[in-house]
């Protein structure tokens, strides 16, 4: 059991967070390559086929979606890898790959003086929007998780959706490989909808070592807006 300074520290150190996704923005897996790779000459994503992968010592890798069917498979064989490793971020292991990623050459962008390549969702054809809270966005840090929770206190969208049902926003807690469904609500069309815990004063907390996804998706269509978002409020510890 956690001591009560540790519990007392955590709680002092807790860093306040507020993340937006909107049409094509969330990151579904984000790569990294290894020092062996050498120099990276492109990460090239072709929808409904593969992603291709070339590095000057570890030449081309192809993960063929064919093969690697859901996200995490496509997770697990990159991070097999002796030369690229990767973290799944605003998905869940269980999403299919095929028509679920932004076609084309991905740029690379740095954070925290690392390199990475973001393979974004294609969130018209996946239709979903999704943002992982997260103490840790990284790959390849080696950050402790075990001592780590999150809190969600509440989270805002717009998005015009082919119709509004039930269970179509929900909030997964995920811990490793495994997913789990804690919050369903019913999805509203058009309108700005906001959701949170005992009228803000409340919040949802993960396990330690745990993260929360928020996801909003449709059944049948989810277009290309500049309006659409999905804002998430939370607490990192």
């Amino acid at each position: 059991m956690a001591s009560q300074d540790f519990l007392q520290s955590r709680a002092l150190a807790a860093q306040g967070i507020v993340a937006q996704v909107g049409t094509d923005t969330p990151v579904a897996l984000r790569l990294k390559a290894k020092a062996a790779a050498g120099l990276v000459t492109s990460v090239t994503v072709t929808t409904a086929t593969n992603i291709v992968a070339i590095t000057a010592n570890g030449g081309t890798e192809t993960w063929a979606f064919a093969t690697y069917d859901t996200v995490g498979k496509l997770a697990d064989v990159i991070n097999a890898s002796a030369y690229w490793e990767c973290k799944i971020l605003d998905s869940l292991r269980s999403y299919a790959t095929a028509n679920q990623f932004v076609t084309g050459a991905i740029a690379s962008s740095t954070t925290d003086g690392v390199t990475y390549y973001d393979v974004k969702v294609d969130t018209s054809t996946a239709k979903y929007f999704a943002y992982r809270l997260t103490s840790d966005r990284s790959v390849g840090q080696d950050k402790p998780k075990g001592s780590h929770r999150v809190h969600l206190l509440e989270f805002v969208y717009y998005a015009t959706l082919g119709g509004a049902n039930a269970d179509m926003v929900l909030v997964y807690e995920v811990k490793g490989t495994v997913e789990t469904q804690k919050i369903a609500y019913t999805s509203v069309s058009a309108t700005k909808t906001t959701e949170n815990f005992a009228s803000g004063q409340g919040y949802h907390t993960s396990a330690d070592g745990s993260e929360l996804v928020v996801v909003l998706k449709d059944a049948s269509s989810l277009g290309d807006a500049t309006a659409n978002y999905l804002r998430v409020v939370g607490k990192l510890e």
